[in-house]
């Protein structure tokens, strides 16, 4: 597995070559933190470079969708292949995590979250 991050207008892209599994969960969970920590919380996964997705890969989606909604974030995942769109659907995941097809989609849909925050923060002041 391999992973390359990428900041782009505040936002974090998580580019994952190989599988998402639960030999490596812990190693990207460590790497989520590091970056909520610096108050990174609009995510997004690119995997169009995965090749398997177990269980425990989808609980790292569905968790971190979770916990960065309670820092007012969000996770996005993009260029899901068949197999993991399948599981993703199979499972119902796609009901709890934010997919778009492509990047560009993403960093559009997080852009305009970005911005809608920004303007309820001028609203609340």
């Amino acid at each position: 597995m391999e992973l390359k991050v990428e900041l782009d207008n505040n936002i974090i892209f998580i580019k994952m070559t190989g599988s998402l599994v639960a030999s490596i969960v812990e190693q990207v969970k460590s790497q989520i933190q590091k970056l909520v920590d610096k108050k990174y919380v609009f995510i997004v996964f690119d995997m169009s470079r995965l090749d398997f997705v177990d269980s425990s890969g989808l609980g790292l989606c569905i968790t971190t969708s979770r916990e960065l909604a309670t820092s007012s974030g969000k996770l996005v995942c993009c260029g899901l292949p068949a197999n993991v769109q399948k599981l993703f659907s199979i499972t119902r995941a796609d009901s709890k995590v934010k997919v778009l097809e492509t990047r560009s989609e993403a960093f559009d849909f997080m852009l305009a979250l970005i911005n809608e925050s920004s303007a309820d923060k001028r609203v609340g002041s």
